[in-house]
Order: structure tokens, then sequence, then C-alpha cells
């Protein structure tokens, strides 16, 4: 049991925060070097690595009979993007509408058979059903060449050619398909992360701040969770080239990743000026936290994981889209936590409490854990001495907040869900 011991030993977390903090620079060092990699693969790989496409992993008979009619019948299935051309003033027998439509096809057909399979308009067919009853809008039906994700691959050569369209005062020009649509739902999820990310960082670091009563304390969670980030999609970029990733895993990544990155440095970083705070030296402080709050992290991070890893038995691209991304951001989050957080620590020091905030930092300097008193003791106590009751109104409230659920509408993801603003 010995020799297994010192094994133990030797992996431990709070050994791992030791041989971090005495050789910083070789760690630092070698994060970089890995964050550097991990930008390098998002640049190069993510593209590839991403679908709109929502498919079964597994092989059911719905899924075989859907193969034996692509292989036997009408071979595979082709998005088709139906572009809409309208005018208030000019109608379908005017000779400008006739131009400014057959300009149009003959722009999206001029992209070639490797993107466009076809594209037919009115005044080729004859056929009034691509005609409104007013006569004053048509349908340019236009067949996409490849599978689906080959549409996708392509869209946006189509929808560059309708969107300069758009710029003839006299027409109004839209595009409907499955393609078109999924390239909504991508330009949507990019905005909405771009805005979750201008919102909520700049809303952690000040909560953060009036954590920490310091400006240096409260920027290390935030830098440290966005190494996570960067490191998980990374790796997402490579698992893509095997396995098709939907495009939601960015997201999923940047929001669990700033969570768990910002929880876990918090931990780390409070502990480690607690140690100092008590008169440890700086080494010695870390190597404390490493056996304490670090611990903490590793079993929270296993645990999380291994939650996540319940979402894989769903034989759908999304589900195990989100589970790869959250299991590989906590990952991320456990490794930068245990090993790079020491190291930045041991360079910073003291200085890890630079840029104080003198109210703040005031009323953390008279708080002490030891010390009775304050809201949470009082919460504490009073919870000890009356358990029953309090498990009665918790339990109440709990319950209360879970009766809207069984009135919710489920449903998967579709056109209704996308803003107004889109066509």
């Amino acid at each position: 049991m010995r020799p297994f011991s010192r094994t133990m030993r030797f992996f431990s977390t709070e050994w791992m925060a030791r041989a971090s903090a005495r050789r910083p620079w070789h760690v630092i060092v070698g994060w970089i070097g890995l964050f550097a990699l991990a930008v390098y693969l998002m640049m190069s790989l993510l593209g590839d690595a991403l679908t709109t496409d929502a498919d079964v992993t597994t092989n059911p008979e719905s899924k075989q009979a859907r193969t034996l009619i692509e292989q036997r019948l009408r071979g595979p299935q082709r998005d088709t993007e139906i572009v809409i051309v309208e005018s208030e003033s000019a109608t379908v027998d005017d000779a400008v509408f006739h131009g400014f439509v057959e300009q149009l096809a003959a722009d999206i057909n001029a992209l070639g058979p490797g993107i466009v399979a076809s594209g037919k308009n009115y005044y080729q067919t004859g056929d009034e059903t691509m005609v409104s009853s007013d006569r004053h809008a048509t349908i340019i039906p236009v067949a996409m060449a490849g599978t689906a994700q080959d549409a996708s691959d392509n869209i946006g050569e189509v929808l560059d050619i309708v969107d300069g369209a758009k710029d003839n005062a006299n027409f109004g020009v839209h595009i409907a398909g499955f393609a078109s649509m999924g390239d909504d739902f991508q330009e949507t999820a990019q905005r909405d992360l771009e805005t979750g990310e201008m919102f909520g960082i700049p809303i952690a670091l000040i909560i953060l701040a009036l954590v920490f009563g310091a400006l240096a304390a409260s920027v290390v969670p935030i830098v440290l969770a966005i190494v996570s980030i960067v490191l998980a999609i990374g790796a997402s970029a490579v698992i893509g080239q095997q396995w098709q990733l939907s495009f939601f895993m960015t997201n999923v990544i940047t929001m669990i990743g700033l969570a768990v990155g910002i929880d876990y440095s918090l931990f780390v970083v409070s502990r480690y000026r607690e140690e100092r705070a008590h008169g440890l030296d700086k080494l010695e402080a870390i190597a404390r936290t490493g056996a304490t709050a670090s611990r903490t992290v590793f079993f929270s991070g296993v645990t999380v994981i291994i939650a996540l890893l319940g979402m894989l038995i769903v034989p759908q691209t999304i589900f195990r889209s989100i589970a790869a991304g959250s299991v590989l951001v906590v990952i991320m989050s456990v490794a930068v936590s245990l090993t790079l957080l020491p190291a930045v620590l041991s360079l910073l020091g003291d200085k890890i409490n630079a840029g104080r905030i003198p109210f703040v930092q005031r009323s953390q300097a008279r708080f002490d854990e030891q010390r009775p008193g304050g809201f949470w003791d009082r919460i504490a106590r009073a919870v000890i001495a009356q358990p029953a009751l309090f498990f009665l109104v918790c339990a109440g409230l709990l319950v209360a907040a879970s009766i809207p659920y069984f009135n919710i509408n489920t449903g998967f993801s579709g056109i209704s869900t996308l803003p107004d603003s889109l066509p």
C-alpha cells in the first residue's frame, strides 16, 4: 500500500499546485503554446466541424428506410431554396419584371453545377402556379447541388446574390429553405453569443470585483475562463473532423466555460488570499490551497463531467454535441485551475490584491470566518434549531416553482423561435 500511497500523493492536487508554483514560467509557456494551437485549430478546422443538421446518430428503421429510398428511388434528398420576387407597381407581365427575374435566375445558375443543380423561373416554364394571384410576385425554385450538408456549406454564395438583388428599390427579394434557415440559425446563435459575451463578462467582472475587493483578483478568473473556452473549442474542431457537431456547441462551451471557469478560479483565489492572510508564505499558501480548494475543484469537475456524460445516451447530434462541448470545457477548466492558476498566483504573489477597492476591502479585512455572527451564521443556526420547519418551507417553495413545468410547451427549435426581423 505504501508505493500506491506515494503515487497518489505524487499526483495529488497539492503536488500539482506546488509543482506549478515552483516552475511558473514553464507551466505558463506550456499553456500559451496550447492556447496558440487551439486558436489555429479554430481558424482552420472549426468551419468544417460544425453542422446545422440535427440527425440521429444510430440506425433505426426509419433511417434505414430513408437510406433505401435514396439509394433505390430518388437519390439523395436535395435542398430546394425558394427565391421570391415581388413588386408593388409591376406585374410579371411587365418587361421590367421579366428582365429582373431572368437576370437574377441567370446569376444564381452561373454559380455552376457544383453549387446549384437547377434553377427555373416562370418565364422558362410558363407554369402559372409560380405566380401569385395578383401577378405581383413570382418564385424561383433553386435546387441546391449535393446533399443537405453541401447545401448548407454553399448557401452563402446564393444568399450573396439575393442580398445584392435587394439593392433594387423597385423589387423585394426574399429566400426561404432549409439551408437559408440554417444560416439564419447560425447568424442568430453567433449574435446571441456576442451579446452574451458583451454583457456577461463585464457583469461577471463587476461581481468579482465586489467579491474580492481588488481588480487584479477579479480579472484572473475571467482570463482563465477564456483560456478554457478557447481550448475546448479548439478540441471540438478536431473531434468534429470525425463526428459532425452541432453549431450550438460553441454557445454551450462559452456559457458553461464562463460559469465553471470563473467558479473554480474563485474557489482557488479566495482560499489562497485567506492562507496568505493567515501568515503562510507564498509557496505554502499555494500548496495549502491545492490541498483544499483545488481538491474541491477536482471532485466538483468530475461530478459535473459524469452528469453531462448522461446526455450521450440520447442518439441525436444536438444532444451529443452539447454533452461533448460541456465535458470538454469542464475538463479544460479543471486542468487550468489545478496547474495554470497556481503558476499565475506564484508570479503575482500579493499583487493579486492590486487595484484595491477601499470600501469593499475594509469590510473584507474585518471579516473573520472563525468569529460567530453575521447573516449566514444566523441563517445556519436557525436551520439547525428548526430543521423540520425549514425543510417544509424550502420544499414547498421548490414544489411551487415546479408547477409551471406541467404546462410547458416543448418542441424542436424551428423558424417560429427565430426573431421576426429575419426573413
